[in-house]
């Protein structure tokens, strides 16, 4: 499913307009520093948790020497922090059946 077509399915569902449902979209998920709610909150260490459907959260991947697959030479891969989601229960249940 797509962005355009969550904004429709969900216009559809709650009767709000489209316009109103995409500014909530966007105000929830923008990926850009300081717009986003989730984003926001995770840049700032804390977790979003939806009750029902799971946590959004970050993780850490530490520091590694890796290789140059070009020059074979070693190479210092920094830590870095990503998003990570874990769905909750009651989501991975809705899926068995």
């Amino acid at each position: 499913m797509t962005k355009t077509e969550l904004i429709r399915k969900l216009s559809d569902v709650t009767g709000l307009p489209q316009k109103d449902v995409r500014s909530v979209l966007e105000a929830l998920t923008d990926a850009k520093p300081g717009k986003g709610i989730i984003t926001t909150s995770l840049k700032q260490g804390g977790k979003v948790i939806i009750s029902g459907f799971g946590t959004f959260y970050v993780r850490e991947r530490k520091s590694r020497q890796a290789r140059n697959p070009k020059t074979g030479g070693k190479v210092k891969v920094p830590k870095r922090f990503y998003p990570a989601f874990k769905p909750s229960k009651t989501l991975k249940d809705s899926l068995k059946n």
